[in-house]
């Protein structure tokens, strides 16, 4: 484990899960505006529980990053970012937490049920910043790319990368220390947990051309379960970060 002085953003499955693919982004006529806000709501409700603040807010402002870089050309299909990928990501995110809200827990992901469940005074605002962040790339990228189609394309998929790294990172992590979490700059973190989120990413993009690929619905389905089991395996590391060896 190391002292954490900054921090770098990157974002068992259920029978039923298992069986039936995400519910598909549903369509919204106002592009990334109409998406920040629904985002900024999301974060501002007061029913909003502690545990999942700090990630609300990483993403409404990492999505707020993505408008931006969108805005000044930085993706090969300005208009498609703006009204189908932005929107899209953001709808698994918001859909999951709707469901969770509604104690739907059987269309609620395992990785997305661990982060909306975990306990905020047993755990670090680091950690459950990575669980959203997990439950969001490890979990939900893939789906969101195969979604997207062929206009979801690499080099822009890599861009985000920078984005990521050099649009939200010096907006987000002083607020959410802030406002949320005053030792958040102090907080230790494994070695590995930074690149561990741009490897993720990258994952996700593997995962779907998978999917992509997959010749047979059966085929498929066992990829689904694979990419949600994954997820929720590294939610359960995440949990182990500050556990002391042996329990």
């Amino acid at each position: 484990m190391i002292r954490r002085t900054a921090v770098a953003v990157a974002l068992a499955s259920t029978s039923a899960l298992a069986r039936t693919p995400p519910a598909r982004a549903s369509a919204r006529s106002g592009g990334a505006a109409q998406t920040i806000a629904r985002m900024t709501a999301h974060y501002h409700d007061p029913a909003l529980e502690q545990q999942n603040r700090a990630f609300a807010l990483l993403y409404l402002r990492t999505t707020e990053g993505m408008r931006d870089a969108s805005s000044a050309g930085e993706f090969s299909d300005p208009g498609f970012w703006d009204r189908r990928v932005i929107p899209a990501f953001a709808d698994y995110y918001l859909s999951a937490y709707d469901a969770w809200r509604r104690s739907a827990r059987d269309e609620v992901a395992p990785a997305w049920r661990i982060a909306f469940g975990a306990p905020a005074s047993g755990l670090t605002c680091t950690q459950l910043l990575y669980l959203g962040v997990n439950a969001h790339v490890n979990n939900d990228l893939s789906f969101v790319i195969e979604d997207l189609g062929p206009r979801y394309r690499y080099p822009d998929h890599r861009h985000v990368d920078d984005v990521l790294v050099h649009r939200t990172r010096p907006v987000v992590y002083p607020e959410i220390q802030r406002h949320l979490c005053p030792e958040l700059f102090s907080e230790t973190v494994p070695a590995d947990a930074d690149r561990d989120i741009l490897a993720w990413r990258q994952l996700a993009w593997d995962n779907s051309r998978l999917l992509l690929e997959a010749g047979t619905s059966r085929a498929r389905v066992a990829l689904a379960a694979s990419i949600r089991r994954h997820a929720h395996d590294k939610a359960d590391e995440i949990l182990a970060w500050n556990r002391p060896r042996g329990l």
